[in-house]
């Protein structure tokens, strides 16, 4: 199976993570500034991170990144961090 068909992966921006959940990052979609700015913070594709709180009306979005590290990321930069999102049927 093609593992993009699988339904219970859903592949969202870090922006539109529900808060609370967690997801691996599996993509960037941006040029080299913001990979660059990324991997000079320790963030990396497959890392572990939970979106923990948003602010309103499109304000910044706050992350734990591999259960050790919060860092805030402006709107557009958490647009840009594709995450796959592993629904948790358990809930």
């Amino acid at each position: 199976m093609n593992e993009y068909n699988n339904p219970k992966k859903e592949y969202i921006s870090l922006a539109d993570l529900p808060n609370n959940e967690e997801g691996l990052i599996s993509m960037i979609n941006g040029g080299w500034g913001i990979r660059n700015r990324l991997n000079s913070m320790g963030i990396n594709i497959g890392d572990k991170v939970e979106r923990v709180y948003h602010a309103p009306f499109r304000g910044p979005v706050k992350a734990r990144i591999n259960n050790q590290m919060n860092v805030a990321f402006g709107r557009g930069m958490a647009m840009k961090i594709i995450v796959e999102y592993i629904k948790n049927e358990t809930k």
